[in-house]
């Protein structure tokens, strides 16, 4: 019989909802919540020997200790195999879920499943990760589909404590993660291009071998008529923080933005602010702030009254971009979007690394 550690939230586990999201990492013998019914899928094939859950804001606000203790808690009961989730759309959930896997994997060896709805933020992460010992099944949007996700994740659970090979994703169900194998085939690279370029052309089914990411196409707002009529902010990419870098940003793959108050700050002075971005040289953006968040620029405009009804919003928005998952972007991009609604932004001035 495999032993096997689920992982959930606070919501998922049958302790709470946002009134909970603040929990430390917590840990109930057996399976709890959620993992009751992954246990009844199970059956005689294995058992839920312990159920890990924890807060979405905690795990996100204090990551390194959350890893930490899942980490430890993971090497105490020594498990076959992990499941996280599934998060279906939750994207805090879903993230949480991805960077646990990729933890466990890294540190312990763990081959770890999860499941969620594929336009989840996690996704994006999971395949910029390319670890091929974290599995990541798709999910119906919303925990209606409880039920079947269990279902699948229990037998993959299984799959992978056996030590099963486990296929391409085309194949066996798990959403790729852009890892490429050598494969021995009887045709030729070029005959098989020709082959498909055919089958294009006479509009027939074809798969490719290179699948290419589809960009969205985002058509632009209409420009301003007026400046002076808008309520301005200002949202970088470049990474510019506060000294120390007191959220934690990383040099690259962010999945969380953060808005901060400059309401009293006339420029942005050197050893106060500094560049977080792993995709240029920081070292004049820590010179002088300003190339990345142009305050000094926006504070004159301010001055003649030619921005923001004569007043710069009081905060800027920023992520470094760096290597940033397009469905990460996206999701913060919808949420830095509903900030500025909610408090009457009407434009922004997007500045770029």
């Amino acid at each position: 019989m495999i032993r096997v550690v689920h992982i959930l939230n606070q919501f998922f586990a049958g302790i709470g909802g946002e009134d909970k999201a603040d929990m430390a990492v917590a840990v109930a013998d057996g399976a709890a919540g959620a993992a009751r019914g992954l246990q009844t899928l199970l059956a005689e094939r294995g058992q839920v020997v312990a159920t890990i859950y924890f807060g979405d804001n905690y795990f996100h606000e204090h990551k390194d200790e959350a890893l930490a203790a899942i980490t430890a808690e993971i090497e105490k009961q020594k498990p076959d195999v992990v499941v996280a989730g599934p998060a279906f759309n939750a994207g805090r959930y879903g993230l949480a879920c991805v960077e646990i896997c990729q933890a466990l994997s890294e540190k312990l060896g763990m081959r770890c499943v999860t499941g969620m709805e594929p336009e989840n933020p996690g996704v994006g992460v999971y395949r910029d990760n390319h670890n091929d010992q974290v599995f990541l099944l798709p999910t119906a949007e919303t925990a209606s589909g409880m039920a079947r996700a269990l279902a699948a994740l229990a037998t993959f659970a299984c799959r992978l404590a056996y030590g099963e090979e486990i296929g391409p994703a085309a194949e066996e169900g798990y959403l790729p993660r852009g890892i490429r194998r050598l494969v021995r085939v009887d045709k030729s690279g070029a005959d098989r291009a020709i082959a498909m370029l055919l089958a294009k052309i006479d509009g027939k089914p074809f798969t490719t071998e290179i699948p290419m990411e589809v960009w969205d196409r985002v058509e632009p707002a209409a420009p301003l008529a007026d400046s002076t009529a808008a309520n301005l902010a200002v949202i970088c990419t470049g990474g510019v923080v506060p000294w120390g870098n007191p959220d934690g940003f990383k040099t690259y793959r962010n999945t969380f933005w953060r808005k901060y108050n400059f309401s009293e700050v006339k420029s942005l002075e050197p050893g106060q602010w500094e560049a977080v971005h792993g995709g240029y040289n920081v070292a004049f953006m820590n010179q002088n702030p300003h190339y990345g968040m142009p305050l000094d620029a926006l504070r004159s405009l301010e001055a003649d009254g030619k921005i923001g009804r004569g007043k710069l919003y009081p905060a800027y928005y920023v992520i470094p971009g760096n290597q940033g998952s397009p469905a990460v972007m996206r999701r913060v991009g919808q949420e830095i979007a509903a900030d500025l609604k909610k408090d009457g932004v009407e434009a922004v001035l997007l500045v770029a690394t």
